[in-house]
């Protein structure tokens, strides 16, 4: 990577702006997006807990059934659910997404497109605390980039008359670009931080021992000879005894023997003009087993502790069956990222607020949960948040289960909370008083 995730990243006090470009710069070297993009795929657990974080956002799509509606002029149609995963993936790696937003002549709103997360910045604040500009660099933002090479868009303001002066401004619809709506879960900071950071130094061991493992296969696993040879009469001597070593090991073999020119006293061997050591390799895997089920665990729990049963699929963490596991753990992260998608509802809510067409009548935007059947599948017809309790005793059976992952650290404290509240139909104050016992 170019650019590293350090702990100097952790935290923002000041902005730095870029006066030539016209940006806040997003990181010291302004290229934090690309490092985030570039750390997550490069740590299998990272990218995994980003991909099951964004298909958890996005569900199984919009309650209402929206899927026969064409937001695009393609043959293929793009129906908002599509629009929908679209904004999840870069909420789920940077926890914010910029949309294009565009408008007719009548100022609706008649398309909509997802521009790439580490194009995008934003401009200087004004005097009454507005970013008024949003700075996309289709190149990307190296720093050979030259100022004439960025488009820059007005930020989301749908009013009829904002958006007049700007179409005036350009000299027409024909020039008009739109404007670009900014995004994010929170707006502590000018940009969001990614939950990757959280867990970045185990997300780059996870690299690193890839790495590690992959120069140990090519090496055959094999141990490491040191081939001490006497001094030559001529180099046409050497070049030629070396190549001859290359070809009686092979290819591959050859790196790991390692031929220096030396001298010995060794009385055994003082007439001989070669001598062989051996340095072992003891590379096991188990040796490093640790540092793989450690960083893993790290990496999930950055992810709004993802259940461990989404992630490496142990069975028995909360339930009696690998199959029950399964739909209680997605149960468990579907109300754990509920407020995730509550916010993301209410983007929707906005983007379609005078669209062109009247897609949906109701006003309902609420996300489909992610559910799983008992065979591993999806199940897309289950709407319901709430959790099927028959009986008293169902609802107990449920509660001790909730409390026992709270005790066993694989959901924190507050997730269990709002796990009895939002699944089990608890109060706020009943819920932390059953759960209290069992806080670490």
């Amino acid at each position: 990577m170019k650019s590293e995730i350090i702990s100097s990243y952790t935290e923002e006090p000041k902005k730095l702006y870029n006066p030539r470009l016209g940006i806040v710069i997003n990181g010291d070297d302004n290229l934090k997006p690309l490092a985030i993009e570039n750390l997550i795929d490069s740590s299998p657990t990272a990218f995994q807990c980003a991909w099951l974080y964004e298909r958890f956002l996005g569900g199984a799509g919009f309650e209402v059934d929206l899927s026969k509606i064409n937001l695009g002029n393609e043959i293929l149609p793009y129906s908002p659910n599509n629009l929908l995963y679209d904004v999840c993936e870069p909420m789920s790696r940077h926890q914010g997404v910029f949309i294009l937003v565009g408008y007719n002549a009548n100022f609706q709103k008649d398309h909509f497109k997802i521009i790439p997360y580490s194009l995008c910045r934003i401009g200087k604040k004004d005097s009454k605390d507005y970013y008024g500009k949003i700075l996309v660099s289709p190149n990307g933002w190296g720093k050979s980039l030259k100022k004439e090479e960025i488009d820059v868009f007005d930020v989301y303001n749908p009013k009829p008359v904002v958006i007049a002066e700007q179409v005036s401004r350009d000299g027409g619809w024909e020039n008009y670009k739109g404007q670009i709506l900014f995004f994010k879960f929170s707006y502590k900071y000018d940009y969001p931080k990614s939950m990757v950071e959280i867990a970045y130094l185990f997300a780059d061991t996870e690299n690193k021992l890839g790495l590690y493992y992959n120069s140990t296969t090519k090496g055959g696993f094999e141990n490491t000879t040191f081939l001490r040879h006497r001094k030559f009469e001529s180099e046409k001597d050497k070049k030629q005894f070396l190549e001859n070593v290359k070809d009686v090991t092979g290819i591959d073999k050859s790196s790991r023997v390692l031929a220096v020119e030396d001298d010995w006293d060794d009385e055994r061997e003082k007439t001989g003009n070669f001598k062989f050591d051996t340095l072992p390799n003891t590379t096991k895997a188990d040796k490093y087993a640790h540092f793989e089920s450690s960083s893993a665990n790290f990496i999930r729990k950055a992810f709004k502790n993802i259940p461990p049963q989404l992630v490496d699929y142990v069975a028995g963490k909360l339930g009696n069956t690998s199959g029950e596991d399964l739909i209680k753990a997605q149960a468990v992260y579907n109300a754990i990222i509920s407020r995730d998608q509550e916010k993301i509802e209410l983007l929707f809510a906005e983007l379609f607020t005078n669209y062109k067409d009247n897609i949906n009548p109701s006003g309902n935007w609420t996300i489909k949960q992610y559910s799983l059947l008992d065979d591993g599948t999806v199940n897309y017809n289950t709407a319901s948040p709430k959790m099927s309790v028959e009986n008293q005793e169902q609802k107990t059976k449920a509660t001790l289960l909730v409390a026992s992952s709270v005790k066993n650290n694989e959901i924190d404290f507050e997730s269990g909370v709002y796990t009895l509240q939002y699944l089990l139909g608890y109060s706020f104050d009943e819920a932390v008083l059953i759960l209290k016992p069992y806080k670490n």
